[in-house]
């Protein structure tokens, strides 16, 4: 068993097991923010080392302990127990060894607790256990680990616990240990104002030395107001500092000193450090999605430059969980279809902008549950905001979600989630390089008549110094949340049945931040260099006609859909198991985007279905081989492609191709991450409604899709069953009608029964290649089958659809563009392919006989089903 872990290991999973100090180090970490080296000891340490034994000595120290005396004799009775024979041999060794990783034998480090959030006692006393600074050796740092562990019977947390009856085999504790850092100044940034919760300001305290003084509050600091805009000091305190926690050296300790009577009234940090730290906080919020309490230090640099180093983050709790309480924007009003209406599924976009549903259709689906929409929206907001910011184009205020639903980039119609695209034109014509008009046709493949581009070159400083670190961030970034994620999603479902009810409330927050942050991280290599590339072979193509620009983004390989298809192929042949299988996609499911649908893991129903249908198909289809043969011809196509250039351009156009080989078949990557979050929000959702149904607080565990992350958190609303009734009374009626692809202020409603009598439907060409087949329209999973040279047609698709699209002989859909999923993975896996037709699923029966033209973006109708009888 590994007692101890590195801390760029805490993932966001272990809270239990190493803490929220350690987890929050963690998480700065793996976005390259600089942190001390060190490592925790786990809560699995403490539980295996203070044995059932020790434990009752414990509480019989504590029982009826009430008193400040009796408290304090109780607390140093028990502080007393944990001496290093309590402790296992094993954790010593573990605990020795990853000390000497970190360098010299004496190299000094701090020491400290790391709250556990099942320790209920602990949190409410954060930062009442007691903290080492400047400890070396081995041995010093194994005794001040058991001295922590002991500190979870301080006084007063031993006097919390007895009022709420915590037992003592519930506590654990980890404790972080660190290399030291010899700070200058040091202290203490809350990224929004802790006395009134303004989230326009930072807050900075700082103090000479360490930044004990300002947590303690025995020494004298500085405060300081930040405005989030411009990063300049909207009001200062400079106060008397005449004492400073600092290491002295002939005590070999940490010491209250005096500081020199010159530097007392004086800045403990300057303008530039300042902007600095407040810079830092900002980024931070950003990355993390949340307000945040933060640690700091101004360690000695070169050159008599400062280097700013990071010593914990933790979610602000104060504020945040005020508005985390609070009831939604919208009350859930009649179930009437009235465009003027206003409830929890609709009335949340500003009714005069330019709204598509084009690409955010594929990964949320129809018509949405409340629930889903609470992970969607506000995810969603964060994740565009948050790329345009790291490219220079929003400031921090604009990054910042709005209060007001009015002003979201993301607004919901009838159920369905839709983008504002002339606010995301706004954006985009910040940035240099990049025209609104283009970049809303790249992705959605139809612009409004009314839309036009204005450049707006006030934000282009900013976005040139921006966008080229954006650019090499990404990729790291996606794997290091790819692996997390992948492990959040293993282990949350595996102890899922064994979770307590604040645990799973605890899961519910826990998967909305991992799918935030995936999807950001998705959003920023789409419209960022996924989008940049792609623009930049388009221009390159252009300059000759022996090679498209389709043909040059595809053959990669690589992609989590094309291993989806391989692996789909292998469980036909019975090379692997359904279990191997659902192991690594089980996660997909019709409609995945939805919360209320289930998955392949829970119901593998449609996977067996495509099995028998791929077993039925010759070897000679095997996708593995196919996947060679692609990558061959795009070998060759980049020779002819070359070829046919200038030779001036070719050197350019190698480089580019490079591009292309490393962002575009990372599409899937942060994809996956979102949908592997999503499906723990689905099942821990789900277990939270078999607790409402316990409480007689709802009659079906399915009902609890029809309220939102907010209403099961905590307490719930007491009229919860008529919220449920209403709101699924609302979704049925929405599901009786389709909306356009794309309008302006609210959308009409469209009978899906009215069908067009044309020939020819016109759409955007995104896979070359010419076929004539029956047609097969697929809107439901019951109709989620093909037989051999049928053309599928869909409203939509999404990745769970790949293996689907590997038996169709051409692919069309109403919706998407040539960046949409649809279009990578029918370019991926050789399948002409039509997009944004609009109203192909409409228009065309299952058995019309087409003729599907990938490169022009065209469907002929040659004859209809009903013709033929």
């Amino acid at each position: 068993m590994k007692y101890v872990l590195k801390l760029d290991e805490c993932g966001s999973d272990s809270t239990t097991l190493t803490g929220g100090k350690a987890v929050g180090l963690a998480q700065l970490m793996s976005h390259d923010l600089m942190v001390p080296e060190g490592f925790v000891v786990t809560t699995e340490a403490y539980r295996s080392s203070i044995s059932g034994d020790v434990r009752a000595r414990i509480s019989e120290l504590a029982e009826g302990a009430r008193t400040h005396e009796q408290l304090t004799t109780a607390s140093e009775g028990i502080r007393a127990l944990f001496t290093r024979d309590k402790m296992l041999p094993d954790v010593v060794a573990e605990i020795e060894s990853a000390y000497a990783s970190l360098g010299a034998p004496s190299t000094p480090v701090a020491v400290r607790s790391s709250a556990t959030a099942e320790d209920t006692a602990e949190a409410s006393f954060a930062g009442q256990q007691d903290t080492y600074l400047w400890i070396h050796g081995a041995n010093s740092v194994v005794d001040h680990v058991l001295r922590c562990w002991g500190s979870l019977f301080a006084a007063a947390a031993i006097g919390y616990r007895s009022r709420f009856a915590v037992p003592v085999d519930d506590l654990a504790m980890a404790v972080v240990v660190q290399r030291m850092v010899p700070a200058e100044a040091a202290g203490v940034m809350m990224t929004l104002d802790p006395a009134t919760g303004d989230r326009s300001q930072i807050y900075v305290e700082s103090a000479y030395g360490l930044g004990e003084g300002v947590v303690k509050g025995d020494t004298g600091s500085d405060s300081f107001w930040v405005d989030r805009d411009t990063f300049t000091t909207a009001r200062s305190e400079v106060r008397e500092k005449a004492h400073a926690h600092r290491f002295v050296e002939s005590s070999d300790t940490v010491e209250l000193v005096d500081v020199p009577d010159d530097e007392r009234n004086r800045p403990s940090i300057t303008d530039t450090e300042l902007r600095e730290i407040a810079e830092l906080g900002a980024h931070i919020e950003s990355v993390l999605g949340s307000p945040q309490d933060i640690e700091w230090a101004l360690a000695p640099g070169a050159e008599g430059k400062r280097v700013l180093v990071l010593l914990q983050t933790r979610p602000e709790t104060v504020w945040s969980r005020e508005g985390k309480r609070r009831a939604p924007d919208a009350a859930t009003g009649s179930v009437l279809v009235d465009p003027n209406e206003v409830n929890v599924l609709h009335g949340m976009g500003d009714t005069s902008a330019l709204w598509t549903v084009t690409n955010i259709q594929e990964s949320i689906p129809g018509v949405e549950t409340p629930m889903t929409w609470s992970y969607f929206g506000p995810g969603g907001e964060y994740a565009l905001r948050n790329h345009f910011h790291h490219i220079g184009a929003l400031s921090a205020s604009e990054a910042r979600t709005p209060a007001d639903r009015k002003e979201w980039i993301l607004g919901l119609f009838y159920g369905r989630c839709a983008m504002r695209v002339d606010l995301l034109g706004k954006w985009a014509d910040r940035v240099p390089g990049m025209s609104g008009e283009a970049l809303v046709m790249q992705f959605f493949s139809s612009l409004p008549g009314s839309m036009t581009s204005q450049r707006n070159r006030t934000y282009y400083p900013r976005a040139l110094a921006k966008m080229p670190t954006q650019f090499l961030a990404v990729p790291p970034l996606m794997r290091k949340n790819r692996a997390r994620v992948e492990e959040f999603w293993r282990s949350s479902l595996a102890d899922l049945e064994q979770s307590s009810r604040s645990e799973v409330e605890e899961l519910i927050e826990e998967a909305y931040n991992h799918f935030s942050l995936s999807l950001g991280l998705q959003v920023r290599l789409t419209m960022g260099a996924f989008a940049t590339v792609s623009k930049l072979l388009g221009a390159l193509a252009a300059e000759q006609s022996e090679v498209s620009a389709h043909e040059l983004v595809a053959g990669y390989g690589g992609h989590e859909e094309s291993e989806l298809v391989k692996d789909m192929w292998d469980l036909s042949r019975e090379k692997i198991t359904l279990d191997h299988f659902l192991s690594k996609h089980g996660y997909h499911g019709w409609q995945e985007g939805e919360l209320s649908n289930r998955t392949w893991r829970e119901d593998p129903s449609m996977v067996l279905a495509q099995a028998a249908a791929y077993r039925l198909r010759p070897d000679s289809e095997n996708p593995h081989d196919a996947e060679d043969r692609r990558f061959e011809r795009r070998v060759g196509l980049e020779d002819r492609f070359l070829q046919a250039l200038p030779a001036r351009r070719r050197s350019w156009a190698r480089f580019v191709l490079k591009l292309a080989s490393t962002y575009l078949p990372m599409r899937g990557i942060s994809k996956v991450s979102f949908l592997q979050a999503l499906d723990v929000a689905r099942s821990v959702v789900r277990r939270m409604g078999e607790f409402l149904v316990a409480e007689n607080v709802i009659d079906d565990v399915e009902d609890v899709f029809y309220l939102t992350r907010d209403e099961v958190i905590g307490t719930p609303p007491g009229n919860a069953r008529m919220l449920v009734h209403e709101r699924r009374e609302i979704r049925a009626r929405y599901q009786t009608f389709e909306v356009p692809d794309a309008w302006q202020g609210i959308p009409e409603q469209i009978d899906p029964s009215e069908r067009a009598a044309i020939e020819l439907i016109e759409g955007t060409p995104a896979s070359p290649g010419a076929v004539e087949g029956r047609a097969r329209v697929v809107l439901r999973p019951t109709d989620a089958h093909l037989e051999e040279g049928e053309i599928l047609v869909a409203r939509d698709t999404d990745p769970a659809w790949a293996s689907l699209m590997f038996l169709s002989s051409a692919l069309i859909a109403d919706i998407g563009g040539v960046m949409s999923h649809t279009a990578v993975v029918a370019r991926e896996l050789g399948i002409p392919c039509v997009v944004n037709t609009k109203l192909a699923s409409r228009t065309v029966s299952t058995g019309d006989l087409l003729r599907v033209d990938g490169a022009k973006g065209t469907v002929e109708i040659l004859s209809r089903a009903d013709n033929l009888l």
